[in-house]
């Protein structure tokens, strides 16, 4: 794995349509953070491997990265942290018969 999914989460833009709902004052599912990551989610089809990655990466400077991509990956990791209820996938730990 590699930092691109920060780097494309960083650079994600919801619809424009969406953010002028909110602008508006109409809350569409829930924070525009929130519709963020859902989108993001949706559209790169993040799976339970990306989420533990990047939950798991220690919160400091990796050898092979720069401070901008550290700063990147953090921002996605706080966000996959704050959502990952609504992103994991529990169904595969269902005890099968």
């Amino acid at each position: 794995m590699s930092y691109e999914l920060a780097q494309k989460y960083a650079d994600f833009q919801i619809p424009k349509e969406i953010k002028q709902a909110y602008k508006s004052g109409v809350q569409l599912v829930g924070s525009l953070g929130f519709t963020k990551m859902m989108m993001f989610a949706n559209e790169n089809q993040i799976t339970n491997d990306d989420i533990d990655y990047y939950m798991n990466r220690k919160p400091q400077r990796q050898e092979d990265e720069t401070v901008e991509q550290m700063k990147l990956r953090g921002k996605f990791s706080q966000a996959l942290y704050k959502y990952r209820a609504y992103l994991y996938d529990y169904s595969v730990y269902e005890k099968q018969n």
